[in-house]
Parts: structure tokens; C-alpha cells; sequence
């Protein structure tokens, strides 16, 4: 039992002297780097003290220890700064890693940034500012920077959205900073591009959005405050004037109102807007009309007369709506009169009654009726020549091209002798004004036989083989 309790005491001894004299190598490598330090041998001291920071079991020692081989690197880009090796000098303020060096950091890329900017490399001036932003925020550059990058964003990357962002950087970090006022008349340059995109906003239906933008551009000191009200209130007037079409009269108030807030120079004009309500339903009633509800039209116009008895407008809106209607149904029974007149051969009185349902209401097919009958009267004179016309003129000459270069390219295995061509045949066809048309090339080891069917009544081209067909295409 004595020898066991001997024996322990003996090991606490042995790690409390080892412990002693480990603490004892630690303090003495940092009386060393502390030396050298002092003579400036930085280098030295460095290597000394990322010895004991990477080895140290003593936290206050390695505090110590990273404090001086920050301040060692410091002084090595101090001296390296002297020499005018400013590569150097950041790279060794970077592992300096101190405020100090931050600081430093910031006024090396500003002079490395101005001369950029001076030998015309701008992209490579912006990539400093972006550096001490990033690195130094806390450098009394900032503004500055901020102001400088503005600059560069608006006449050299054309970005104002993002000259926008710097700017409200600036103003919420340092308002009335001398760069901060200097960059206000930058701002001002791209102010009426954003106002104007707010209007576009507004006008498309996206009130909300423009608002924003308008909101965001009140909180700063760049925009002539009641261009940018009458702005504001034009938006909500915007949103009034829908709600009205929407007969949500409570909410329009609310909005004009609001509107009103903003610019008060627009309060007899907005009560008058108010008073001028049924214009609106006429308005509306109108473009139902123009759209074929003529029920849901009639029933706009006729909501005025709640606001103004017998308002005239909206009955000289109703007349016309009722001659509307009985000029649709006068063009439909005269279409169908047409109808009944070209089935009896009358062709030309087909033709008249159709123009006539034309001009009444302006349907297409009464159009085509007609141009059909057109057709007809044309081809009863030279039904043969309207055909071969039909043919010569299909898709700019497309078929008598096509003919012409199939032939060219049978003449390149074949002399002409050797080729039979049929040319054009025109031949009476099964049903109405109808007509076969044929084209035949043949040679010895080709043939090739056309045929289509012509209409005269609508100009229609019909491939009546599958060659015919491709040529069509």
C-alpha cells in the first residue's frame, strides 16, 4: 500500500515538472518573438510565434501570441507599403487581419482604384471599391466609395437599379455626408427614369408596385417632393376609376380621397370625376355594344337614369343599340334572301343582296358570300381563262414555276426531243363550276402526271394525286 501511494506521488511530481517546464518553453518562445519583434526582424518573430500558436497549451500566451504576429505582419506591410510594393503590403495587412489593417487595406485599394480608374480600366477601379466595401467596412472611405461607385455604375455599367441600392446604402449610413450631397445630384439624373417606370407600372394595373417605388423614392432627398405627390395621387386616382367600373362606390371615395390627400390642387377636378359617373356607364355600355352584349350594354346605359333622369346620352346610346339590332337582323334576313337568289341562278342579285348584308353588319361570311358571287359572274364570261388565271396566279406562281424547273431538270438526262409535255389542259370537272386542270411531262424511264381540281367559286385548288399534292406545298 506504500509503495502504491509512493509511486503516484512520483507521477503527479514528474507531470507537474513537465508541465512546469513546457510552460516554461511557451513563455520563452514568446520573450524570443517579443526580441525579435523589437528589432524588427518580423519575419523571425513570425516564424517564432506560429511555433508556439499552433503548439501553445496556454491560452493567454497564444492570445498574446496572435496579437503580436498581427501587429508583426502589420509593420511587414507598413515597410512594404514604404517601398511602394503595395501588392505586397496587402497581402500582408490581409494576414495582418487587425482594424488597424482593415484600415490601411482601404487606403491601398482607394489609390489602386484611382489610378484604374485613371489608366481607363474602370472594371478593374470598380473591383477595388467592391473590395474595401467588402473588407473595411468600417473605413471612413465608405461614403466615399459608395459615391465613387455610383459614378461608375451609372456612366460605365449603366445600371441604375443598382446606382439606386448604393445610393440608398449611402443616405441610411451617413445622411448629409458631403459624398452623400455630392451623390444626391447623380441620383437626381436617374429619378425621372424611375418615376416614369412607376407610371408604367401604374397604367398596366400594377398600382401596388408603383406605389412602392414611389414610397421608396419620398424617403430620400432626390426627387421634387410635389411632382412626386401629384404622382402618388394619381396612382390612387388610378385605382379609384376602377373601382368605380367596378360600381364599388365606398372604396373609389376612399381612394379619391387619398388621392386628394396627396394633391390637393386636384380636389374640384376629382368631385367633378365623381359627379361624371354616368359618362362612365355609358362609356362602358358602349364597348359592350362594340362587343356584342347587347343586353349587358343596355343594362349600363339604363343604370345613368338612376343618377340623371332621362340623361341624354345614355338614350341616344339606347337608339342606337336598337338600330344595331335591327340592322343585324335586317343583314340576316337579307343574307338568307341571298341565299334563295343565287340557288335560282340569279347570280347578280346574290350579289347585291349580299353587299347589302355587308354593309348592315359587317360579318365575314357575308363578305365571302359576296366575293363568291363575284367569282361566279367572273368566270361566266371566260371560264376557261378565269381557271388558267387562277392557276398563273396560286401562291405568287407557284404551280407554273415548279412545272417550268421540273421540266429544266428532266433536260439534264433528256433532250427536248425526248420529252413529251401536254402543257396546260383544262377540262369541264363533276359538280358546279368546277374544272379538272392537267400538266403531263413524260420521258422515257419518267412520267409524271399533274391533276387538280379548280373552283371557280371560291378560287380553291384541289390535288386530285399525291404528286399534285406534294407540288401544292
Amino acid at each position: 500500500m506504500y509503495s502504491i501511494v509512493r509511486n503516484t506521488c512520483l507521477a503527479v511530481c514528474l507531470l507537474i515538472s513537465l508541465l512546469l517546464l513546457l510552460g516554461g518553453c511557451e513563455v520563452n518562445r514568446l520573450k524570443s518573438a517579443e526580441e525579435l519583434y523589437a528589432q524588427k526582424r518580423y519575419a523571425a518573430s513570425i516564424g517564432e510565434l506560429d511555433v508556439l500558436i499552433e503548439n501553445g497549451n496556454n491560452g493567454a500566451l497564444v492570445t498574446r501570441a496572435e496579437l503580436l504576429r498581427s501587429n508583426s505582419y502589420f509593420a511587414l506591410g507598413e515597410a512594404a507599403e514604404e517601398r511602394k510594393n503595395l501588392p505586397l503590403a496587402i497581402r500582408f495587412y490581409k494576414l495582418s487581419n487587425s482594424d488597424g489593417a482593415d484600415l490601411r487595406l482601404a487606403e491601398l485599394y482607394m489609390q489602386l482604384s484611382a489610378q484604374a480608374f485613371r489608366n481607363g480600366e474602370p472594371d478593374i477601379g470598380k473591383a477595388f471599391l467592391d473590395a474595401i466595401i467588402r473588407e473595411a467596412p468600417s473605413s471612413p472611405r465608405i461614403p466615399e466609395v459608395l459615391y465613387r461607385r455610383i459614378s461608375y455604375r451609372l456612366d460605365v455599367d449603366k445600371n441604375q437599379d443598382a446606382a439606386w441600392k448604393d445610393y440608398m446604402l449611402l443616405y441610411d449610413s451617413q445622411p448629409n455626408n458631403p459624398f452623400e450631397i455630392q451623390a444626391r445630384s447623380i441620383a437626381t439624373r436617374f429619378i425621372p427614369g424611375k418615376l416614369e417606370y412607376a407610371g408604367v407600372l401604374a397604367n398596366q394595373g400594377y398600382h401596388t408596385e408603383a406605389l412602392n417605388i414611389l414610397f421608396e423614392i419620398a424617403k430620400y432627398p432626390v426627387a421634387d417632393i410635389s411632382v412626386l405627390n401629384k404622382q402618388i395621387s394619381d396612382v390612387y386616382q388610378q385605382q379609384a376609376e376602377l373601382f368605380l367600373e367596378d360600381q364599388n362606390y365606398s372604396e373609389a371615395d376612399r381612394l379619391f380621397r387619398i388621392a386628394m390627400q396627396y394633391y390637393p390642387e386636384k380636389d374640384k377636378q376629382i368631385q367633378k370625376r365623381l359627379e361624371a359617373i354616368t359618362s362612365l356607364y355609358v362609356s362602358k355600355g358602349n364597348s359592350l355594344l362594340e362587343a356584342g352584349d347587347f343586353a349587358n350594354a343596355l343594362v349600363h346605359y339604363r343604370k345613368t337614369f338612376d343618377i340623371i333622369p332621362d340623361y341624354q346620352p345614355a338614350l341616344d346610346a339606347i337608339n342606337r343599340l336598337l338600330t344595331r339590332q335591327e340592322n343585324i337582323r335586317r343583314a340576316a334576313e337579307t343574307s338568307l334572301e341571298g341565299d334563295k337568289l343565287e340557288a335560282a341562278g340569279r347570280i347578280q342579285d346574290a350579289l347585291k343582296a349580299y353587299n347589302t348584308a355587308y354593309s348592315l353588319d359587317a360579318k365575314p361570311e357575308y363578305r365571302a358570300k359576296a366575293i363568291q358571287m363575284q367569282n361566279l359572274i367572273d368566270a361566266s364570261t371566260n371560264p376557261l381563262l378565269l381557271v388558267r388565271r387562277i392557276i398563273d396566279e396560286y401562291k405568287g406562281g407557284l404551280l407554273v414555276n415548279r412545272i417550268k424547273n421540273q421540266k429544266q431538270d428532266m433536260l439534264k438526262r433528256y433532250k427536248a426531243s425526248e420529252i413529251r409535255d401536254s402543257g396546260w389542259k383544262i377540262l369541264l370537272s363533276t359538280g358546279q363550276h368546277k374544272y379538272e386542270v392537267r400538266y403531263d411531262l413524260m420521258a422515257a424511264n419518267e412520267t409524271y402526271l399533274y391533276l387538280w381540281q379548280v373552283n371557280l367559286r371560291d378560287k380553291s385548288i384541289i390535288p386530285l394525286n399525291k404528286l399534285s399534292e406534294a407540288m401544292l406545298k
